[in-house]
């Protein structure tokens, strides 16, 4: 199950600019992290919660969704040819 938790920003000074937006993403029952951006920004930041997503940390998403993809395909195994050969 993936959820994304909102989280806005209602405690600091309230200035048009500087609002921000806030969305865990878990998949399964993992923490994988969380996307964030200011009312100035265009894309969301990642910010690893685990070691298993350092490879996407920094990285900028359009969307959360976009970002959920991204932890989700690093937390799925690989898939491995398993020897089969093209013919």
């Amino acid at each position: 199950m993936t959820a994304f938790q909102h989280i806005d920003n209602h405690q600091a000074p309230r200035r048009a600019a500087a609002s921000q937006q806030a969305y865990i993403i878990e998949i399964g029952e993992t923490q994988a992290g969380l996307v964030s951006r200011r009312g100035d920004e265009r894309y969301f930041t990642f910010i690893a919660a685990s070691s298993v997503f350092n490879a996407i940390e920094g990285h900028r998403f359009a969307t959360p969704g976009a970002a959920e993809l991204a932890a989700r395909q690093l937390a799925s195994p690989r898939r491995s040819h398993g020897g089969r050969t093209r013919q």
